[in-house]
């Protein structure tokens, strides 16, 4: 068995913007995996690593949501204090996605990073990076 690569994508928000988080989702990562090489393959085995890391100034007491999306079904939410989120500037993240065979055929999948304040005020983005690598199993 060999893995085959399919895809790998990188969305990138500088470091030194100065994006306000409101309290709706923003999206700040947004990549388009393609998997049409699945298609001939093996589509059933795909896989999808993706990887988060986002630079946050200016928070205060209160919640930021943060939520790792396959076509807007949230993989992954993760809520945390402001204040937490400061003793770990950048957070980051790491996610594996196993992507049902009926996405795949359609040659390609989009995965989104948003962040959102669920309570409290205030919060900056300043940096972010949203990447992610597709491959699949290949028997020969």
């Amino acid at each position: 068995m060999q893995v085959q690569f399919l895809d790998q994508r990188a969305s990138v928000i500088s470091q030194g913007a100065a994006i306000p988080i409101p309290d709706t989702p923003i999206l700040i990562g947004d990549i388009g995996l393609l998997t049409a090489g699945a298609v001939s393959v093996n589509p059933g085995n795909a896989r999808v690593e993706l990887n988060a890391m986002i630079i946050l100034a200016d928070l205060a007491e209160g919640t930021y949501r943060i939520q790792i999306l396959r076509e807007g079904t949230p993989l992954y939410t993760a809520d945390s204090a402001g204040t937490s989120l400061l003793n770990v500037n950048p957070p980051s993240y790491t996610v594996t996605d196993f992507p049902p065979y009926g996405l795949v055929v359609t040659g390609q999948i989009r995965y989104t990073l948003t962040i959102q304040r669920i309570g409290g005020t205030g919060g900056t983005v300043q940096g972010a990076f949203f990447g992610g690598s597709a491959n699949t199993d290949y028997f020969t």
